[in-house]
């Protein structure tokens, strides 16, 4: 139908999972959309605060794994499922810094001009 990128919230493309229920996976919805070959645009990165707060707080952004958020290292958890397990392409976010050191620490390219 013409649709080839998506941009779905964080809580859309992770939820609490694994052998102990202790860790951040891929929900049915990112799966399924990564196998359809759509790219995805995630949003919004470091809108919450500090992570061992999430729950008390009711945060959206974070609200599907709010349950097992304890330390701001954990930010580096989530990034990591959702880049290298679903496959972003891309983040919105409020504060790059952390997606920055992310992708530099991975060799991680950005957009590249395809005009030039």
């Amino acid at each position: 139908m013409g649709i080839n990128i998506i941009g779905p919230a964080i809580p859309d493309l992770i939820m609490i999972g694994g052998p102990n229920n202790n860790s951040v996976v891929p929900t049915p919805f990112a799966i399924a959309a990564k196998n359809a070959g759509l790219d995805m645009i995630a949003w919004t990165f470091e809108r919450s605060g500090p992570l061992a707060t999430v729950k008390a707080r009711g945060e959206y952004y974070f609200s599907t794994v709010a349950d097992i958020m304890h330390t701001d290292g954990q930010y580096y958890e989530v990034l990591d499922v959702l880049v290298q397990q679903i496959g972003i392409k891309g983040m919105f976010s409020d504060w790059s810094a952390t997606i920055t050191y992310y992708a530099n620490c991975f060799g991680l390219k950005g957009p590249q001009n395809v005009y030039t």
